[in-house]
């Protein structure tokens, strides 16, 4: 084994690593958890084949360095030759074949087939990312071997090297942490916060005396936040809610305080007990604690579904606690969600507990994405046992969510780990599309808990070991919506994966991350034992919010 080039500088590439990050390259084409848009199959497909590309020069310095034997120069061209040949060919059939592999996935989701241009945008964008990944890791290298050769007059050679090497990587770590990333999140966060401040089209602050920033209420305006504001201008009134069940109907209450409503996580916390007493929700049916996404959103197809069922004997609260988007929020600002959502329930927690049994609402919890880890990991043991709530909704649970992950690991035998069986399921149930609530609304135990999970979902479904083992939702049977050709490859899928997880929500509703109307309608029915809601009711409230013009 050889390679010619590895004493070379960056314009004489390494043919193992070009052949190594090819190959890994190629596989990224393969059909894919969810269609990906061109730009993020670009990076993906650069970025592999720099982590290839790599990976071979590695392989190639370790086989010198241990002064293994070596091929003649004929055999070395002949070897060049083949993998040129033979990368070449690989890298032919999987552009030919790139758009029909992608198109499997977008036909199970009812999306439109690639574009024309689909070749020519992911080639520049993935030669692009590819090329400056691998110039930033040679002038790394470089770097490195530089410092590593400046004790040389000081100490002895290897001696020299090893210090040199140690104190380059720690003051660059140094840097990177103290300098590049606090700035990067620093940079991040005020761009989103300027985002945040902005109203969503149309909204205008609420009439509703039971809506955070109307004019009786205690949170302004102006406080809510992008997020906040678009939470209390959607939603059903009494009106609509009447005119879908043909019953009366209360005007729902919707709660939410912004991350500039109050100056700690604690002080908002105590803002929404003081804004739910002062608009009734503890005399209501229903009183839900739901723990937004990162940039504060709570999707109103979530909790529409709810103040419609209920006739709108209901109350939600929500409280912002960061700017930036879940994927950035959960890799910049671990703890962060549950750090606010534990306060807010212990809050809200200790005062509903306070009062009388039977003229308390009932208790939910709802979170979707990086909130349902937050609401998770919200409630402590005694919420279990002295004095229960009653039920939650986790939609979308994040890989890193604790009890999903439990679920999950510990399922009953033959049930697939894209929909668990948990015992003998009367605390933990997991729904997924086209399930029928009404089949699951018996044996529960007092506290219902369901998990709404889209097999197609990469936030939910993405392993932190798939790099080097298969996951046990790509065995079969399948998700509905993940194709049978989806293949795990050592490395590339877990990249795939990961790469998917940012473009997760645009895809139609009813898989990836964008969760249906009518999965939540059928979820609620059953955690909120609304025995005698039925699917032509769900069927009637998802055309209904359809077309909803809030």
């Amino acid at each position: 084994m050889s390679d010619s080039a590895e004493t070379s500088s960056w314009w004489q590439p390494s043919l193992a690593g070009l052949y190594i990050g090819a190959l890994l390259c190629i596989a990224t084409f393969w059909p894919s958890l969810i269609p990906r848009p061109w730009a993020f199959q670009g990076v993906l497909s650069g970025l592999v084949f720099a982590l290839g590309y790599g990976l071979g020069v590695l392989m190639i310095r370790i086989w010198r360095y241990l002064e293994l034997p070596l091929l003649t120069s004929r055999w070395r061209r002949v070897m060049a030759l083949a993998l040129i040949c033979s990368s070449v060919l690989l890298a032919g059939y999987a552009f030919w074949n790139a758009a029909q592999w992608q198109n499997v996935t977008r036909r199970l989701m009812q999306m439109p087939e690639v574009e024309e241009s689909y070749y020519a945008q992911i080639t520049a964008i993935g030669a692009a990312t590819a090329l400056s990944l691998i110039l930033a890791a040679s002038a790394l290298f470089a770097a490195l071997k530089w410092a590593a050769r400046l004790p040389l007059y000081y100490v002895r050679r290897r001696v020299a090297s090893l210090v040199g090497a140690v104190l380059f990587l720690a003051i660059l770590t140094t840097a990177a942490n103290d300098t590049l990333i606090k700035g990067a999140i620093s940079a991040l966060d005020s761009a989103q916060a300027a985002i945040d401040i902005t109203d969503p089209p149309g909204a205008a602050p609420p009439q509703e005396p039971t809506r955070s920033g109307s004019a009786a209420s205690l949170i302004d305006w102006e406080r809510l936040g992008k997020a906040g504001k678009l939470f209390v201008h959607q939603g059903p009134r009494a009106r609509d809610i009447e005119a879908f069940s043909g019953a009366p109907a209360q005007e729902p209450i919707r709660v939410y305080v912004g991350l500039r409503s109050a100056d700690t996580a604690r002080d908002q916390a105590r803002l929404a007990v003081r804004e739910l007493q002062q608009v009734g929700a503890f005399s209501r049916r229903l009183l839900v604690i739901a723990t937004p996404t990162g940039t504060g959103w709570l999707q109103n197809g979530a909790i529409a579904p709810l103040e419609y069922m209920h006739d709108g004997d209901i109350a939600t609260v929500g409280v912002q606690y960061s700017y930036l988007p879940s994927p950035q929020s959960l890799i910049l600002q671990p703890g962060l969600a549950q750090e606010s959502a534990t306060l807010v329930f212990d809050v809200i927690y200790n005062y509903w507990k306070s009062l009388p049994v039977e003229a308390r609402p009932k208790l939910y919890l709802f979170g979707l994405s990086l909130g349902s880890l937050g609401s998770e990991t919200s409630l402590p043991l005694y919420a279990y046992v002295s004095d229960p709530f009653h039920g939650a909704l986790w939609a979308g649970p994040t890989f890193r969510n604790p009890l999903w992950k439990r679920v999950q690991s510990n399922r009953n035998a033959g049930s697939p780990a894209w929909q668990p069986r948990f015992e003998n399921g009367a605390l933990f149930r997991v729904f997924g599309p086209g399930m029928t609530g009404a089949d699951q609304r018996q044996g529960w135990s007092p506290i219902r808990t369901v998990f709404l999970a889209n097999p197609s979902d990469p936030i939910v479904f993405f392993e932190e070991n798939m790099w080097s083992h298969q996951p046990d939702w790509m065995s079969d049977p399948r998700g509905g919506d993940v194709a049978e050709t989806f293949t795990w490859v050592p490395l590339v899928t877990f990249f795939q994966v990961a790469v998917d997880m940012l473009s997760a929500a645009n895809v139609p509703a009813g898989h990836g991350h964008n969760y249906a109307v009518r999965d939540y309608a059928e979820a609620w029915a059953t955690v909120t034992a609304r025995d005698e809601w039925s699917q032509q009711d769900t069927r009637r409230l998802e055309a209904l919010i359809a077309n909803e013009d809030w």
